[in-house]
Formats: C-alpha cells, structure tokens, sequence
C-alpha cells in the first residue's frame, strides 16, 4: 500500500509518501484488517510544514 499527501507551504510544496511492503520482512503476514489510520501521521506532517514556514519567515525578518 502507498500514500502520498501534499502541502502547500510558504517555501514550496512538501510531499510525503508512506509505502507499506509486508514483503519486505521477515515477519509472518498482518492479519486483514482495514486501511491503517493515517490522520495523526498527516497532523505530525501539517505541523512539521508550518513550523519550517514560520522558522523561514523568521530568518526574513533578519
């Protein structure tokens, strides 16, 4: 499973993608289950982007 989210910042557009590979591990497979629940990752992402903003409009400011 991929997903890829977008933001548009002050200083460009940050884009994060999150890829699941169970193959990739030696581990048995996960049981099924429904889409991972991804919200707090992008909230985590949202802040990151608008706390590297306001540091670059700080930096303008001298």
């Amino acid at each position: 499973m991929e997903k890829t989210w977008e933001i548009t910042g002050v200083t460009g557009t940050w884009k994060m993608t999150v890829v699941l590979d169970p193959e990739d591990t030696d581990l048995p497979p996960p049981p099924e289950r429904a889409e991972p629940d991804f919200d707090g990752l992008v909230e985590h992402f949202r802040t990151l982007v608008d706390l590297s903003d306001a540091h670059w409009r700080l930096d303008q400011l001298g």
